[in-house]
């Protein structure tokens, strides 16, 4: 492990997009399907040695094969498509979908259709010491269809909390810090993507919570910025409004919006945790959509147990 090295990289160019690709996914096949110049690859990096975190998006329909990369690859679709190719057969993954991209020492093909990735990387020896059963046999365990909901927000949540602490300033990022997130990350990880005693069979835990809400709560929280409708939500999930609400509230017990609101509170209560000299709890409600500040601090008080200018004064 090392300090954080944090790399951008942005194409118009396939040529220059298939070297990265070879460079970082040890592969240099990588092929371009649509008119070239609507091209764009972006592929952001966080590399701290024995674990690296990619953003990748990819416009039109990409086909790439990936040689054994004696790695585990975990991904989450925050947007479009992904179809994957290996020993197991043919698997089609969407927006919301958190999973194996394939066995470490197993080749596999996948094609891109307007995809958005955060990819997180880590080499073996993280593992060493970790699995609960004490047999060396965590990575066997593996599954490879996409998790259950509950199981994806939970890994979104530890890769955000372990980039963020990668990125704040106010954190010394010394051996004991890169240590301790390198294993909290391949415990999260084992906990997540293995089988373990009780668990459910895949087709019952993926039943549990319907691709609909699980689309829906992903195109949410990638682009909470956005000025989104329940009519754009359902878009994105392709179904129909009607369809999407019902899910919704059959499955969480509340409306598509309502979920929007609450990823909004959540972004406008880290920004002001984080909040810089001359922030303002009024311009911080307003950038995440609530005109309303009286609404705002009601809500935000009844989500958090404290005003947003308790928030904002903390030190």
């Amino acid at each position: 492990m090392h300090e954080p090295l944090v790399t951008e990289f942005v194409t118009t160019d396939p040529e220059q997009a298939r070297a990265l690709i070879a460079a970082a996914y040890q592969d240099n096949r990588l092929r371009v399907r649509g008119a070239v110049s609507n091209y764009r690859f972006e592929h952001n990096r966080c590399d701290v040695g024995d674990l690296q975190f990619d953003l990748l998006h990819n416009t039109l329909t990409t086909e790439v094969v990936i040689q054994p990369l004696g790695k585990v690859v975990l991904l989450r679709v925050l947007g479009g498509e992904v179809q994957v190719e290996d020993d197991l057969g043919d698997r089609r993954l969407a927006t919301g979908d958190v999973f194996v991209a394939a066995h470490p020492g197993t080749g596999y093909r996948t094609g891109m259709q307007g995809a958005r990735l955060q990819i997180t990387s880590m080499d073996l020896s993280l593992f060493t010491g970790i699995d609960p059963a004490q047999d060396g046999g965590a990575i066997e365990r593996l599954r490879y269809e996409p998790v259950s909901l509950q199981k994806a927000q939970r890994w979104r949540s530890t890769v955000e909390y372990v980039t963020g602490l990668f990125s704040s300033p106010d954190v010394v990022n010394g051996p004991l810090v890169l240590g301790a997130a390198g294993r909290l990350v391949a415990a999260m990880a084992l906990n997540t993507f293995t089988a373990g005693a009780g668990d459910d069979r895949p087709c019952d835990r993926r039943d549990a919570v319907p691709e609909t809400v699980r689309r829906g709560i992903a195109f949410m929280e990638a682009n909470p910025d956005l000025d989104l409708g329940v009519a754009d939500i359902a878009r994105a999930c392709r179904v129909s409004v009607r369809a999407l609400q019902l899910a919704f509230r059959r499955h969480l017990d509340i409306t598509p919006m309502a979920y929007l609101r609450q990823v909004r509170m959540d972004r406008a209560r880290a920004e002001l945790r984080d909040a810089g000299e001359g922030t303002t709890v009024t311009r911080v409600a307003a950038k995440w959509g609530f005109l309303d500040g009286s609404r705002f601090s009601s809500h935000y008080r009844a989500a958090f147990g404290e005003s947003p200018s308790q928030t904002l004064r903390r030190p």
